[in-house]
């Protein structure tokens, strides 16, 4: 059976169709994930020698700042939600670079790096520079510091 003709697009039945096809590349959203993705991809590729994703290696860099630190903070200082930085804090836990303990009061938890955790942060160290010097020829990371904070201030996350 033959393959089927494709119909070509009709961008002129819906005449606002034409207009937002040509605006296509405007698009906040489209640009930030295509940005998001191809920016993952270069910190992905320099960590996977120390076995480390750059979400992970971004939550251990928090707590280091922080330690001990507690669930909520970390969520709140990392706008992440509380399901994925349970996930993620309990890969850590797994992987022996992060500690979970009750918190002061019982209610909360604390957590802090192992010294496996501040081995594996300092060693992956080298290699996330190299990808912020890739990233950098692209876009100065000043820039991104100052949209990040403008973010921040504007969503009323933490700093």
């Amino acid at each position: 059976m033959p393959p089927r003709a494709r119909r070509p697009v009709e961008h002129d039945a819906i005449p606002a169709l034409a207009d937002y096809a040509r605006r296509g590349r405007e698009c906040a959203y489209g640009n930030l994930r295509m940005l998001a993705r191809v920016v993952g991809t270069v910190y992905e590729d320099a960590l996977r020698p120390v076995h480390l994703h750059p979400g992970q290696l971004s939550l251990l860099w928090a707590i280091l700042a922080t330690e001990p630190v507690d669930m909520t903070r970390l969520g709140a200082m990392t706008a992440t939600d509380p399901t994925t930085l349970s996930r993620t804090v309990e890969k850590l836990r797994k992987a022996r670079l992060a500690s979970v303990r009750p918190g002061r009061d019982g209610r909360t938890k604390e957590i802090r790096l192992t010294a496996l955790g501040r081995r594996r942060f300092a060693t992956a160290m080298p290699h996330w520079e190299k990808a912020q010097q890739r990233v950098a020829q692209w876009v100065a990371t000043a820039d991104i510091r100052a949209l990040a904070k403008q973010v921040r201030d504007a969503t009323g996350q933490a700093s």
